[in-house]
């Protein structure tokens, strides 16, 4: 009889497994927490024009998104030990993954314009007047990438668990 990769036996995961997974979670909660603190705290003032993440709708999703991550982050995090191995903590990450991605690349396009414009449709750069606004922009993409990256690694790891599948 020939033995499948599925049928092989599976080990429990060991405590060092955990502290791994609950080491990106948290990780990737801070980031998204700072990328989300970052773009809520940024404003800047020139000639009496006020600009803030209010005034984008990308940004107020990006605030929301990231919010949503670092809470799902702890919460997974905090419930590692009980979750490892779960069928649906997979798909749970993996939406979670995405939605932080979507939400980085939707403002990092929205920053794009910003910073360099877009003259054939009329979208002047506007970081030449507000510099600080977009330099804290591009430090919570960078952040928010982070928190993509961790996430990515910890959605991996949920879907090939050492621990056998519960229901």
């Amino acid at each position: 009889m020939v033995e499948l990769e599925s049928q092989e036996a599976v080990t429990v995961a060991s405590t060092a497994d955990i502290a791994v997974d609950v080491s990106l979670r948290l990780l990737a909660a801070a980031t998204s927490l700072a990328a989300a603190v970052v773009v809520a705290a940024n404003h800047q003032q020139r000639w009496g024009v006020r600009v803030d993440f209010t005034l984008f709708q990308v940004w107020i999703g990006f605030v929301a998104v990231n919010l949503v991550c670092t809470v799902y982050a702890v919460a997974t995090a905090a419930a590692a030990r009980k979750a490892m191995g779960r069928w649906w903590l997979h798909h749970a990450d993996a939406v979670v993954v995405n939605l932080e991605a979507a939400a980085t690349a939707g403002a990092g396009a929205i920053g794009s314009i910003a910073m360099w414009g877009n003259e054939a449709s009329g979208w002047y750069a506007v970081c030449r007047l507000y510099r600080r606004y977009c330099n804290a922009g591009a430090a919570a993409l960078a952040l928010s990438l982070a928190a993509v990256l961790l996430l990515g690694v910890a959605c991996a790891r949920s879907r090939y668990p050492k621990m056998p599948p519960t229901t």
